[in-house]
């Protein structure tokens, strides 16, 4: 039995290169609504913005953690793309997201990691950080699922 492949054996970066140039700007739905711009990648790493804006608060004027949850969504899936095989595509399963620090109106900075992943899973981390605080953290599971024949 042969040893898994490493992050590192696993990156292309071709298919990374792909997603910062179309997947910047031209996501729409929901990432594209949440203004999630796919700023760098690495093996097993990316790096994103996303802006809240003034229709994302609560009364109370908080991002709502559904706005949070969806960010955390997207980016921790996204991730996961240039560690695939072509055709493949994830599917997140679990997630656990622990609040930590309320996030207004304003940009948002994330960074998401790849922790462990085999061929049919993956485990990720995702943090976003307001103002220069880690204002949520994250950690769920992928499954990779191969295309159909």
């Amino acid at each position: 039995m042969s040893p898994a492949a490493s992050i590192d054996e696993r990156y292309n970066q071709e298919i990374a290169d792909r997603f910062l140039e179309f997947g910047s700007g031209a996501a729409g739905g929901l990432p594209g609504y949440l203004g999630i711009e796919l700023v760098k990648f690495g093996p097993g790493k990316l790096w994103c913005r996303a802006m809240v804006t003034d229709e994302l608060l609560t009364p109370f004027g908080n991002a709502h953690g559904g706005v949070l949850a969806a960010i955390v969504d997207h980016i921790t899936g996204v991730v996961v793309y240039p560690l695939m095989k072509p055709g493949q595509w994830a599917a997140t399963t679990e997630v656990k997201l622990n609040y930590i620090a309320p996030v207004r109106t304003g940009v948002l900075e994330t960074e998401s990691t790849v922790l462990a992943m085999t061929n049919r899973s993956a485990v990720v981390r995702g943090e976003i950080f307001y103002d220069g605080r880690l204002a949520c953290a994250a950690q769920g599971t992928l499954t990779i699922v191969d295309p159909r024949p």
